[in-house]
């Protein structure tokens, strides 16, 4: 996480504030102290005129904070708190992490932006103003300005780091909500792995980042689809490969590549299995794939991923079958051909396990021309399938990593296999640690959530179970 931060040798003296809302409403000043004490590296404070606009910032630049968030506080900024003003100049956010304070910006645009610095300092632009989505480390005796003209007044929001942690405060006088549906507001969580359902007619949020042991394949992408895509102008006359066919064993990752390369280029995507294109109704399958072609035309940029492709592309060889199949692999051959053609980025990805089955002339240039490998994953792919699958999940320092990813190799884990085994490893410590009991009891806590955490028993007992499913 790259910061940005307030240079200074002044070091401001922490004193325990003399606080004056005990027997009425707390001032703006008093309320920012009761959050700052609140806070604990799974809360954060937000602090905003407008706390619906700011929350819909900061779920566009969660991405800058790298630990699970399971408590959310809000101060709203009232026009009777400021002076001179009706709202802040800029929102902000403020979080802990590794025993730091850090400030992220959650303006209304590129021209409301946050001011750090000490009081009655200088304003400079590159030491002490941040856009939106910026994120600066507090230092202590910093202010973050209210957009007031303070002169002679003490800044309402001064920084120094709170001397006791206590959260009955805070409830009181702020809004408080528990992120129970994490992925709403931030995307990691220790109890969330990086695999979502599937939608079909939508982009999905996966990216390359999140396809791991794959870079051979993906830079094959990048070469033939992304960077055409993205600069159309330099492959003007060239005629590109609209047909890719991803082969290899099942589970091994060609479906979520279809699903980051769409979200890689900003494509539509569809996703079909090619059995429902069958039908026993004469000209019915024939006029699906027409509908499939027509939809990824007129979507362009479009990703179509065609899974099982070997079910309706099999080699025409004159079998009783024949009647059923041959039409359809016809009618591929005629609308790739006719998409080939056209000027339009729509890419048709077939995903087959077995691709020797499919009929060599959809094979050929022109048609699904460009042929990718999705092989099992090596030991090196399955430790960045690992890494990507394990981020922000609570495992315990002392879990032997090598000794887990040469058992994965062992046991030719695929990319869903370790999927599995992490998530089915987090459920046997909820259950070693008790966890279960209590939620059926109803007095599983907050407290009880920041407790968890995943042993090499609990990997092993997980792993013991795929290997025994895969016999």
């Amino acid at each position: 996480m790259k910061v940005a931060s307030i240079s200074s040798s002044y070091i401001a003296p922490v004193k325990k504030p003399a606080f004056k809302g005990m027997f009425g409403s707390p001032s703006l000043s008093e309320k920012f102290r009761y959050g700052m004490e609140a806070l604990d590296d799974n809360s954060i404070l937000v602090v905003a005129s407008n706390p619906e606009r700011a929350d819909m910032i900061l779920k566009q630049y969660s991405d800058k904070i790298t630990t699970p968030i399971l408590k959310k506080y809000t101060l709203k900024v009232e026009e009777k708190d400021l002076k001179n003003r009706e709202e802040l100049d800029c929102d902000f956010a403020i979080f802990k992490q590794d025993k730091k304070y850090f400030a992220l910006a959650l303006g209304r645009g590129m021209f409301s932006s946050l001011m750090v610095k000490r009081p009655k300092e200088e304003a400079k632009r590159k030491e002490h103003i941040f856009g939106t989505g910026n994120v600066v480390e507090l230092r202590d005796g910093v202010a973050i300005e209210t957009g007031e003209m303070l002169w002679d007044e003490k800044p309402k929001l001064l920084f120094n780091p709170p001397y006791r942690f206590n959260t009955s405060a805070a409830e009181k006088y702020l809004q408080v909500k528990t992120i129970n549906n994490v992925p709403d507001f931030n995307k990691r969580s220790i109890a969330s792995l990086s695999t979502k359902n599937a939608v079909k007619d939508d982009k999905i949020g996966f990216t390359f980042a999140d396809v791991g042991g794959l870079d051979d394949v993906i830079e094959q992408l990048r070469k033939y689809v992304v960077r055409p895509v993205n600069y159309p102008q330099v492959f003007e006359n060239i005629r590109l490969n609209k047909g890719i066919m991803l082969y290899g064993p099942p589970r091994c990752g060609k479906t979520l590549l279809g699903k980051a390369l769409a979200n890689e280029v900003g494509a539509k995507y569809r996703e079909y299995n090619a059995n429902e294109f069958k039908s026993a109704q004469v000209g019915a399958s024939e006029s699906a794939i027409r509908e499939v072609f027509a939809k990824a035309a007129a979507d362009a940029p479009s990703i179509t991923f065609i899974d099982e492709f070997d079910s309706i592309g099999k080699t025409r060889d004159g079998s009783s079958n024949a009647r059923f199949d041959d039409p359809m692999v016809n009618q591929f051959l005629g609308c790739m051909s006719d998409l080939e053609k056209s000027k339009k980025p729509a890419f048709i990805i077939a995903a087959t396990n077995m691709v020797k089955l499919i009929d060599p002339a959809l094979l050929a240039s022109g048609r699904f021309g460009l042929h990718l490998e999705v092989p099992m994953p090596n030991l090196e792919g399955l430790k960045q399938i690992f890494k990507i699958h394990s981020k922000n999940q609570p495992i315990q320092s002392d879990v032997p990593l090598e000794t887990i990813f040469q058992k994965m190799f062992g046991g030719k884990f695929n990319g869903s296999d370790v999927a599995e085994m992490i998530s089915d490893a987090y459920f046997n410590a909820l259950e070693r640690l008790g966890m279960f009991a209590k939620m059926d009891a109803k007095n599983f806590g907050y407290d009880d959530l920041k407790s968890i955490s995943i042993s090499f028993a609990d990997f092993e007992k997980a792993i013991g179970r795929i290997l025994k499913q895969k016999i």
